[in-house]
């Protein structure tokens, strides 16, 4: 049949069938050599619809070129088909993950107003007497694990806390990490209690600290932090010890995350 009548048999136009000629990825059953004129057969139309198949998936013509000569069978296909599918879920879970990044950034821009310089502030917390529980885990994510072994074993020997009862997290790697962290959380306590291996009974030491109070959902923390680093920095003072935060409102009370109260803190000592 005449190029025209296998375009239209095809739905592949008669520019693109002369283009699959001359990269030699869909050539005519016949050429006449002295006009010039393409014909086509019949048999090469399951061909043309798988190509015009793997473009729709979104591969390129030399690798569709590929793909024709490697898989001379539909077992072949299939086989290499799954396997590029598997490997495009990949890809969507990694553009899923920055589409993620970015509305967090977006909404990070959207509430820099919440994070007021005057919340930034120099204190002292007292020293006090606290039950807490380090170990490392996976993700930033995983803290809540630590807050219920913490109080399960509280539960067990009926600790007091006292009040204010500082929830804090202590983050004791030498650099901000978001995998296998390395945290402790801690509570304020009234009385002695025995250290058992889930729970160390200890006194916190006077601490002095440049905090940022916020309000709002955890994954825009990291913005925040950011903000009380430039602070301290401005404002003539050094980083003496690990960061931490203290949990005012937290999901023990509340479910709603906008309603999150932490404050965000850092051990300072004046430069000079």
């Amino acid at each position: 049949m005449k190029i025209g009548v296998f375009s239209i048999l095809s739905k592949i136009s008669i520019h693109m069938l002369r283009h699959y000629d001359e990269i030699d990825l869909l050539k005519p059953a016949e050429v006449d050599q002295f006009t010039n004129y393409r014909y086509y057969s019949e048999n090469q139309l399951p061909i043309a619809n798988r190509i015009q198949a793997l473009k729709d998936m979104g591969f390129g013509l030399t690798l569709i070129k590929e793909i024709i000569s490697k898989c001379n069978s539909d077992l072949k296909l299939k086989e290499y088909l799954i396997e590029q599918a598997n490997q495009q879920r990949k890809e969507i879970i990694a553009m899923q993950q920055r589409l993620l990044l970015t509305e967090n950034t977006i909404n990070s821009l959207n509430s820099k107003t919440v994070l007021p310089q005057y919340n930034i502030i120099k204190k002292e917390i007292f020293a006090r007497m606290v039950v807490s529980h380090r170990e490392k885990i996976q993700q930033r994510s995983r803290e809540g694990v630590l807050w219920e072994k913490l109080a399960q074993e509280t539960t067990k020997q009926n600790v007091q806390f006292a009040f204010p009862p500082y929830h804090i997290a202590l983050f004791h790697d030498e650099e901000y990490k978001e995998n296998d962290v390395d945290v402790e959380v801690q509570r304020a306590v009234t009385n002695k209690y025995h250290t058992t291996e889930s729970m160390t009974f200890k006194k916190a030491d006077k601490i002095v600290v440049a905090a940022l109070i916020y309000k709002g959902r955890y994954d825009l923390l990291k913005e925040a932090t950011g903000q009380l680093v430039n602070w301290i920095a401005d404002n003539g003072y050094e980083i003496t010890g690990n960061m931490f935060n203290v949990y005012h409102i937290s999901p023990e009370t509340e479910s709603n995350s906008e309603n999150m109260i932490t404050e965000i803190c850092f051990p300072i000592k004046q430069k000079f």
